[in-house]
């Protein structure tokens, strides 16, 4: 993402909602945004990722990318996806609607994962080692932990954990679908197919519609033959 997508997210939150961020989250912000302690703060949100509010983990991820990090970045990206969901529920924001903090971060999700999953995607060894970080990764709520917004209610963490638990096992199972159907050859070059149809690189030539039709039917198959859900399920 640009660094000026990410001041003007950053400008809209903080204007809706409320800046409430703890001083240490505010400086690693400054860092991770832009400049040349980047790669030392990504360092300190990646020793402790389960202490971070959503904005950082996004944030993170972004200077993990920029870094060539791959693996780190799609960790903290996804991390910060179940961290949203956990701190929505954990903390309930004063502000509804438009001025929702969660309006924000479902943008932040959509610029940062448009260059950070079709990254990770294409890499299936590296989304399997990506997956097995995220499942051993849990959100701590300590009572010095602040979300980065104003919230009506501070819930029980471990209540929390419980509520939350359906969409985290639904998201780490569709996740880990998709690495299955990745890993497997056939359905990775039909992967392939479809993917540079869709993003076209400059200097590779597009495949035609018939690939990309022909790609997408063998996807659709293997995805059926397995019983996985991948690109195509609903």
């Amino acid at each position: 993402m640009k660094p000026y997508i990410v001041a003007f997210c950053s400008l809209i939150l903080f204007a809706s909602v409320g800046f409430s961020q703890s001083l240490a989250e505010k400086d690693l912000y400054e860092k991770l945004a832009e400049g040349p302690d980047r790669a030392k703060a990504l360092e300190t949100v990646l020793k402790a990722p389960d202490q971070f509010s959503a904005l950082i983990l996004y944030l993170g991820a972004d200077a993990a990318f920029k870094e060539k990090r791959l693996e780190d970045s799609a960790f903290l990206f996804y991390a910060g996806r179940l961290r949203t969901q956990f701190d929505k529920e954990c903390f309930p924001p004063k502000g509804t609607g438009g001025d929702s903090p969660f309006v924000v971060y479902a943008a932040l999700s959509q610029q940062f994962g448009s260059a950070i999953t079709p990254a990770v995607m294409a890499e299936p060894e590296v989304l399997a080692k990506v997956i097995e970080r995220v499942k051993k990764w849990n959100p701590k709520a300590s009572k010095e932990y602040d979300p980065g917004y104003e919230f009506t209610e501070r819930k029980s963490e471990n209540a929390v954990h419980e509520a939350v638990k359906p969409n985290r096992t639904e998201f780490l199972s569709r996740l880990g679908d998709l690495s299955s159907l990745l890993n497997d050859a056939e359905y990775f070059a039909a992967f392939r197919v479809v993917q540079a149809y869709n993003l076209p690189i400059d200097d590779k030539r597009r495949p035609t519609q018939e690939e990309n039709e022909k790609a997408t039917e063998t996807m659709k198959r293997i995805e059926k033959d397995k019983g996985l859900k991948g690109f195509f399920s609903k």
